[in-house]
């Protein structure tokens, strides 16, 4: 029963039973001579001797001594009830009636003494006691036991008290009331003001715990939100890594498609180029060794097959004439460019909270098909600095468009569908712009991508 509750009331610095017990602000029990001397061993500056949290303000140890300070912290008169419950029954059971040092074997809850079986049965016989709570003493808990203690009148300290006084917040026995107390404004039974008070802490520790809840769940959320921003980067990266794939291998599809022309080019002309060797060798052959009569003889035949070949080979192509691949050196540094800020982390406007956890980084990355978004919020229209990274990716002549969302009022020059036919735009001399001409009439203009942070067109 004693190792039990030996626990609870065992002090963690001095390993005993607690002794003026005082309430730290991290929430921790020590004992009052404890914390002061561990507080005058660290100079004064000390924090708790658990864990190590702060226990005085820097203004409260500038203006107050150190004793006064510790007697100031809130005392934990409930622990120390259960310690002198717990010294009640680690003590010797020796009945408190007869005195004659018998073995007590139960206890009065109403009458708070230990008794033996022979003062126990006459206690249970007697009119005025026969209805007292016993309870054999073996059984007893220094928890049960501490519950049930008196409490007594700080004037008179051999009455109970049976009153508490709001005004005074004091406990207070019937002599004190009509004496001390007859003009305060709120004296009431203990029983009704401890019911109150149980109840008022009841509802503040259903309020903590509620609080206690929603701080943990905008742990979670924040601790979510980094895992769901991996998710937006991987996303939209991943995005451009598979249009950039794409062009890659449109670009080698080309390449290889005019590489199978010109190699089926070259195979007819390496024919005739072999052709030309073989006649050339004759020819020297000829100039060298044959005979006047037998070059003039041969002559005009030779010259009309050497002009059917010339006639038949056509000229080569020089190499860099034969293909060629574009890039457009100034759409690639833009593109770079706006890469290089895709992705920024962006902080709301933070306001005073007491709450540590309201303020949080965000960042958003989004990706549709027309492009590219980044901003701050989910939902709100993509950023300039996004649009052109969408145009540079996505949009290219050729490509089929329609009205967008930031359509021009007023104007009437086509509503779609209609092809784009210049990227950056050659009719207007501003940025983020592109030329379109519109199937219905063949018309051409110039619209916004971006510039301004509008967009007034969308692919088809």
């Amino acid at each position: 029963m004693a190792s039990e509750a030996s626990g609870e009331v065992e002090c963690p610095v001095c390993h005993v039973d607690f002794t003026n017990p005082k309430l730290l602000p991290c929430n921790h029990l020590v004992c009052r001579d404890c914390i002061l001397s561990w507080l005058r061993k660290e100079g004064g500056q000390g924090g708790c001797p658990l864990c190590r949290a702060p226990i005085f303000s820097s203004r409260k140890k500038g203006q107050r001594r150190l004793a006064t300070l510790v007697d100031s912290l809130p005392t934990d008169f409930a622990t120390a009830a259960l310690v002198e419950s717990h010294e009640v029954l680690t003590g010797p059971h020796i009945c408190d009636v007869c005195q004659n040092n018998v073995t007590a074997t139960s206890y009065c809850f109403a009458c708070h003494v230990k008794m033996c079986k022979t003062c126990t049965s006459h206690h249970q016989k007697l009119p005025v006691s026969k209805d007292h709570n016993l309870e054999q003493v073996n059984k007893l808990t220094a928890t049960r036991l501490a519950a049930s203690r008196q409490a007594t009148c700080k004037l008179h300290t051999s009455r109970p008290a049976e009153l508490y006084c709001t005004a005074h917040q004091e406990l207070i026995c019937t002599l004190c009331f009509p004496t001390n107390h007859r003009s305060c404004p709120e004296v009431k039974a203990i029983t009704d003001v401890a019911k109150e008070k149980r109840a008022e802490l009841a509802q503040r520790s259903q309020r903590l715990k509620e609080k206690g809840a929603e701080l943990a769940k905008q742990m979670n959320a924040a601790k979510d939100m980094f895992k769901n921003m991996r998710r937006k980067v991987k996303e939209v990266f991943d995005d451009i890594q598979q249009c950039a794939e794409r062009r890659r291998q449109q670009a080698n599809d080309l390449i290889q498609k005019e590489e199978d022309a010109t190699m089926t080019s070259l195979d007819e002309t390496e024919k005739a180029r072999a052709a030309m060797t073989s006649h050339s060798g004759n020819i020297d052959h000829l100039v060298t060794s044959a005979p006047d009569d037998a070059l003039l003889q041969m002559l005009q035949q030779l010259k009309a097959r050497l002009d059917d070949l010339e006639s038949e080979s056509e000229p080569i192509a020089k190499v860099k004439d034969v293909v060629d691949i574009d890039f457009d050196s100034h759409l690639l540094t833009r593109l770079k460019s706006d890469l290089s800020k895709l992705g920024e982390i962006q902080k709301p406007h933070q306001r005073s909270s007491p709450s540590p956890v309201r303020t949080t980084t965000a960042v958003t990355l989004s990706s549709g098909r027309s492009g590219l978004a980044v901003g701050s919020n989910v939902g709100q229209r993509a950023t300039g600095k996004a649009r052109r990274a969408a145009l540079a990716m996505v949009l290219k002549v050729g490509d089929r468009v329609r009205r967008g969302p930031d359509w021009r009022d007023g104007n009437e020059d086509g509503r779609g569908p209609g092809k784009v036919t210049a990227v950056p735009s050659r009719l207007a001399p501003w940025p983020d712009w592109v030329d379109v001409q519109w199937d219905r009439d063949d018309r051409y203009g110039a619209y916004r991508m971006g510039a301004e942070g509008r967009y007034e067109l969308d692919l088809a």
